[in-house]
């Protein structure tokens, strides 16, 4: 089958282009991305737009500068729009902690992003190979990576990022090239054997071809079939996902223990790197061990526990609840005052406060509304966060509780303690809002002080 042919079937299989598209090209000037650049201008049926988009990276000052000049040229024989970018990748790699092939990737996307939007593209397309796909699912395997690091890499990603190449080998790329007279630049870096990437490439996949001499299709191929499998799960695990988890902050899900527990083992993987996905905007840096753990204590009979994540991420254990929220959220404080009656909506508690009339048999049931006997209650009212040594008099008790101890006999997870307002009236508590009022401050006549907590944080 001709490489064309090939590519066409690719791109009809995983529904990647479609006619009159404007698409931003990735182009480094090697062989495989000049060699997509190229097939897709002869690809007349889907009359694409194509913008031909370069990135230097710093990384190697001559050879960064020739690429660069190599490409535009390409683009200008082609009379096609060229966007340029130059990046700091070392600079990149420091202050970000990623590894240099990812900090250049990171830029890299960064930048056809925003050429994306500039032009107002509907796809981005890389020039990813077969060959590439193999050496991924290879490094991934020897990081121990689970099923969906080992699944590859995919041949659309969110939508609209597209690897027309991705079953085509690069010696198919470079005889396709060969044929029509068109030169490539090679990247010096390549032969460094200073990358893992380059010594699977050059030492270990030669050594197994001995064992399987089409193993790189072997390889892409199991990828491909892990692949289905784990956008099968994922589509189960999205129904499921209301169903564990409900979003309480922005950046933040808090997940029930007990629907948690009752999934299969893959769908819990599932459900936790979706969540972290969601508060973390991505998957960097996080691992299946990270997965692993995080499934071993949500699923154990341990009550509380917290596991760190790259960029501050935790998933907190308490009682029959979880969290997936950044470390910042959990530590927030307040503290507010109430003046009078009225509207009062602060960052982080928002109230209604007003005197009414009402007599007990009348009082509702609901808990985030409490009733106060209006001539012992004085304002200001102060609301605000848990701190340590409070204490109050629950309703019905005669003798002072810490609010710690009242909070672990209420099995209220440690993570959320913070979140729950605390009103006070001349430096006593009066309501652990939601929760319990103070025997000291309960209605006792008709003329009662209402608050309202409006969305409550918990």
């Amino acid at each position: 089958m001709k490489i064309l042919e090939k590519v066409r079937e690719t791109i009809e299989r995983f529904k990647m282009l479609f006619p009159g598209e404007t698409v931003i090209v990735g182009v480094s000037g090697g062989a495989d991305s000049v060699g997509l650049l190229y097939i897709l201008t002869e690809l007349k049926e889907y009359n694409l737009k194509l913008i031909v988009s370069h990135v230097n990276h710093g990384i190697r000052a001559e050879e960064g500068k020739r690429d660069a000049e190599f490409v535009e040229q390409i683009a200008r024989k082609l009379n096609l729009p060229f966007e340029l970018k130059n990046v700091d990748a070392i600079g990149f790699k420091k202050t970000s902690g990623l590894s240099l092939e990812e900090a250049a990737r990171v830029l890299r996307y960064e930048f056809f992003k925003e050429v994306l939007k500039r032009y107002e593209a509907q796809k981005i397309a890389t020039g990813h190979t077969l060959d590439d796909q193999a050496e991924t699912i290879i490094m991934r395997f020897i990081r121990g990576s689970g099923a969906l690091g080992l699944s590859g890499i995919p041949p659309v990603s969110e939508g609209y990022i597209v690897r027309p190449l991705i079953e085509i080998k690069k010696v198919e790329i470079k005889a396709y090239l060969q044929e029509k007279g068109i030169g490539w630049v090679e990247d010096s870096s390549n032969r460094l054997m200073d990358f893992t990437r380059n010594r699977i490439r050059h030492k270990l996949i030669p050594q197994l071809e001995k064992f399987n001499p089409r193993i790189k299709e072997t390889i892409a191929r199991s990828g491909e079939i892990i692949r289905a499998q784990e956008e099968f799960i994922r589509t189960e695990a999205q129904e499921q996902f209301p169903k564990v988890f409900q979003s309480t902050e922005e950046h933040e899900l808090v997940g029930t223990i007990r629907t948690y527990k009752s999934l299969p083992e893959a769908l819990r993987f599932a459900l936790i790197r979706m969540a972290i996905e969601k508060v973390k905007g991505n998957l960097r840096q996080v691992s299946y061990k990270h997965i692993l753990s995080i499934d071993r204590l949500l699923a154990s009979e341990v009550p509380s526990g917290e596991i760190f994540l790259p960029q501050e991420v935790i998933i907190a254990k308490g009682y029959a609840l979880f969290v997936v929220s950044r470390k910042s959220l959990l530590k927030q404080e307040f503290s507010y005052t109430i003046d009078s009656p009225g509207k009062w909506k602060f960052p982080l508690v928002e109230v209604e406060v007003e005197f009414t009339e009402i007599s007990l048999s009348e009082l509702p049931k609901d808990r985030f509304t409490g009733f106060f006997d209006a001539g012992l209650t004085g304002f200001p009212i102060e609301v605000r966060s848990f701190r340590p040594g409070d204490r109050f008099i629950p309703l019905g008790m005669k003798k002072f509780k810490k609010v710690k101890r009242f909070f672990i006999d209420e099995k209220v997870p440690r993570f959320l303690r913070r979140r729950i307002p605390i009103f006070t009236s001349k430096g006593e508590i009066m309501w652990i809002g939601g929760m319990r009022i103070d025997e000291r401050f309960k209605l006792r006549g008709k003329r009662a002080l209402e608050i309202k907590i409006i969305k409550p944080r918990w």
